[in-house]
């Protein structure tokens, strides 16, 4: 199952696939960049940090259709507002960057992305 759609892009790109080709680099090179923010502030139970970064990326997923990392980035989201640390939350980063990770496998492969 696919877990992201360029239909917004390809529009933004006007069908230039070259353009595409390379937002779709620049996402992959920051989305794990995200992720890895996001972890490092959740470790130090930097929640303000966390929601920062949450809220930078989240359009982002919206343009490239990845419906299923935004869920999980609003779930995470939900579940840090109350500033906790609890199994159910670090089940819950660890989640987000599962799908995060999958997201980036699949759109180098389509693309042949080797070197991010």
């Amino acid at each position: 199952m696919k877990l992201y759609s360029l239909q917004l892009v390809e529009k933004m790109c006007r069908g230039n696939q070259e353009q595409v080709s390379r937002m779709v680099e620049v996402f992959v090179e920051q989305i794990m960049e995200s992720i890895n923010e996001i972890e490092a502030a959740y470790i130090e139970k930097d929640f303000i940090r966390i929601v920062r970064l949450s809220h930078k990326i989240k359009p982002t997923l919206t343009y490239f259709g990845t419906d299923e990392l935004a869920e999980e980035f609003l779930l995470t989201e939900d579940l840090l507002s109350n500033e906790i640390t609890a199994p159910e939350v670090d089940a819950k980063v660890a989640s987000l960057k599962l799908v995060a990770q999958e997201v980036v496998r699949q759109m180098k492969n389509d693309f042949n992305i080797t070197n991010t």
